[in-house]
């Protein structure tokens, strides 16, 4: 069962089916789905959201993946301002997330991966976690780097929502994490 986590200005409160509607509206925007995987259907389908939160309820319910929707806690309508998921189980992927537009570059990215780096090596007493991103995803690969992943595999032409790019693989231990978990925030 996902946990409800909190960081300084969020809620990561677990994804639920009334999240949907925010989802089709936040998501389907080429800056926030670009470098996604190409399993995201593009165009985004006027029920992807509703089929994306079923099928990641269900999967929450069977023990295979964590997903929590990011709300302000400032907002008194715990409107979701973003996604951040945790499939623990997954060799190749074990974390992803996306942020809506008018929440981007404020930081609140880096509370929910804390947060969620520090339920993973914690709580769950996970040794390492694998990532990935397309390579011109800068905003990912700094938030891999900055918490204390290193590099473990470069994959040509893999497809993603834009196309075919490099992708960067990642390996971050629980013990890199905790070296800098609390330089995290300040670089």
């Amino acid at each position: 069962m996902t946990p409800t986590l909190e960081t300084p200005r969020l809620l990561l409160r677990p994804l639920q089916l009334s999240d949907a509607p925010r989802i089709q509206e936040l998501f389907p925007h080429w800056e926030v789905v670009q470098y996604m995987a190409s399993v995201i259907p593009w165009p985004y389908p006027d029920d992807g959201a509703r089929k994306y939160v079923e099928y990641a309820t269900a999967e929450a319910a069977a023990g295979k993946r964590y997903s929590w929707a990011l709300t302000l806690k400032a907002a008194s309508n715990d409107l979701l301002i973003g996604v951040i998921e945790l499939t623990p189980t997954n060799s190749e992927d074990s974390r992803g997330f996306w942020i809506g537009l008018p929440y981007q570059r404020q930081g609140y990215m880096t509370e929910a991966v804390a947060a969620v780096n520090d339920f993973a090596f914690d709580v769950l007493e996970l040794l390492s976690l694998r990532l990935n991103n397309a390579e011109a995803n800068i905003g990912s690969h700094r938030l891999k780097e900055k918490s204390g992943a290193e590099i473990s595999k470069i994959t040509e032409d893999v497809p993603f929502v834009s196309g075919k790019h490099r992708q960067i693989g990642w390996t971050l231990t629980a013990e890199q994490w905790r070296s800098h978990r609390d330089s995290f925030y300040r670089r």
